[in-house]
């Protein structure tokens, strides 16, 4: 049997391991679309190559070690 509704956390059967099943399959379908979507927005600022490897790897001065730092605390 196919799950139809939009499940969440508050209208899951816990004790229904088919909704449990069809929350997790949810979960992980949105949540790879949404990495995919900000893989490629990191690929169209320049960040990333087409394998998905960084592309700046020098850290900004104030976070090398030895920097002088200043958290406003």
């Amino acid at each position: 049997m196919r799950i139809t509704k939009r499940l969440t956390i508050e209208n899951v059967n816990l004790d229904d391991d088919r909704e449990m099943d069809a929350l997790v399959d949810q979960m992980f379908t949105v949540g790879l679309a949404r990495v995919k979507a900000e893989g490629d927005e990191l690929r169209r600022k320049g960040l990333l190559d087409p394998q998905g490897n960084l592309l700046m790897k020098d850290l900004p001065a104030d976070m090398k070690d030895g920097a002088d730092r200043d958290f406003g605390g």
